[in-house]
């Protein structure tokens, strides 16, 4: 049998985790000298709690090569094989820390996938590798299939303000002021493993209907579902799933709430759409 493994960026929550059968090496987050552990003792509604209420943004930090050793070791004690499905390298040393623990551990029944992605593509990565594991596929079969899938797994985050955007130093202050007054909503992406904006919509509605412009232009792998995910925006989740619903089929979609990592500058209101495009 082959466990799957991923860390605190998917958005699928502890409970969605532990109906799929996968488990999660959460990553660290810190608020001044304060420190969480991603989904421990710190859910999403405390998250952008202490997001809308603090002065200063909060910074994430990578498991330790321990916190994977000591999961790969509880699976390779079942006779199981691994596979590590992780946020992009170039996002995070994640998978520089599960490499570490695998090389501690000298095993060859442990799988480290770099998916390149993060977010809602990364959750709908790790849906699909404990489906596929459920009915049977070998760790190596796995890896291969997942690889491919990783290189067509697209993600869109749209942000319903820049104030998070600015207090990170990503946007200036003249610049944030002149979009908030002209009501403009940034949307990014990974590319080659890097957060890119690759889009602007003015208002809300041309921002629901940007994404699935930008969607609908990669065209859609519909033997996989499309994933939904939001960062205290229920209300904007439901208003992006009215327009994806006008092309699509989401009566099988998945849903998942946007973690600190991406919260952290997209802040309270954003909403991310992760889907596996058609070769």
């Amino acid at each position: 049998m082959v466990q799957i493994i991923t860390d605190s960026t998917c958005d699928l929550s502890r409970e969605r985790l532990a109906q799929i059968g996968a488990v999660c090496v959460p990553l660290t987050v810190h608020f001044g000298d304060q420190t969480f552990i991603d989904g421990e003792n710190l859910t999403a509604e405390e998250f952008y709690h202490k997001l809308r209420t603090q002065d200063e943004i909060p910074t994430t930090a990578q498991p330790t090569p321990l916190s994977f050793e000591e999961a790969f070791q509880k699976i390779l004690d079942k006779g199981d094989d691994v596979l590590c499905v992780l946020l992009g390298s170039k996002l995070s040393g994640t998978v520089q820390s599960a490499n570490i623990a695998k090389e501690s551990l000298e095993s060859d029944k442990i799988w480290i996938l770099d998916t390149d992605t993060t977010c809602a593509s990364l959750g709908l990565l790790v849906e699909i590798a404990a489906k596929r594991a459920k009915e049977g596929a070998t760790a190596e079969e796995l890896f291969h299939e997942m690889k491919e899938l990783s290189g067509r797994a697209k993600v869109y985050c749209a942000m319903e303000t820049l104030k998070y955007v600015r207090k990170g130093g990503r946007l200036s202050g003249t610049a944030a002021i002149v979009g908030t007054m002209l009501n403009l909503h940034p949307i990014v992406t990974t590319e080659d493993g890097l957060v890119i904006n690759i889009a602007k919509a003015k208002g809300k509605k041309r921002m629901f209907s940007k994404m699935k412009e930008l969607v609908m232009a990669n065209g859609v792998d519909e033997s996989y579902p499309i994933m939904f995910s939001q960062g205290e925006g229920s209300d904007n989740l439901a208003k992006l799933k009215e327009c994806f619903a006008e092309e699509f089929d989401i009566s099988d979609c998945l849903d998942g709430d946007i973690g600190p990592v991406v919260g952290t500058h997209a802040g309270p209101g954003a909403v991310a759409v992760g889907i596996i495009a058609k070769k």
